[in-house]
């Protein structure tokens, strides 16, 4: 999960947590250390905010697609945005699925379960 506010953060790992998942979730709270770290580390799904101090979500994302490594991980973008220029360039960059982030626990225990439904349940990895 690539998210500068811990709150948000909070919320998503007990969320995940409260609905028994297994995903084991590692924060990185700047787009730079994310970059640096999915160059030496592999992962299953990226979490990611759009809005960030220095390199946006979107710049990030961008970058994650031209590598070898990281070219078709799936990218869930999580942010607090429903401006559909946020949605449509999320998706023209590569993003697999966007979400606006909720207001409530109970919000983000359902986009847990939903994630959790269909990235683990159905979906097949690459």
């Amino acid at each position: 999960m690539v998210d500068d506010d811990p709150v948000d953060v909070r919320f998503v790992m007990r969320a995940f947590s409260d609905a028994g998942s297994q995903i084991e979730i590692t924060h990185v709270a700047d787009a730079e250390l994310a970059s640096d770290r999915l160059d030496r580390e592999a992962f299953d799904y990226i979490l990611l905010d759009i809005s960030m101090p220095g390199t946006s979500g979107l710049d990030l994302l961008k970058r994650l697609r031209g590598r070898s490594r990281t070219a078709v991980t799936p990218v869930i973008m999580l942010s607090s945005s429903s401006n559909s220029m946020d949605v449509n360039r999320a998706y023209e960059n590569g993003a697999n699925a966007y979400a606006v982030k909720p207001s409530t626990l109970r919000g983000y225990r359902e986009f847990a379960e939903g994630f959790t439904r269909f990235w683990v349940d159905v979906a097949i990895a690459p």
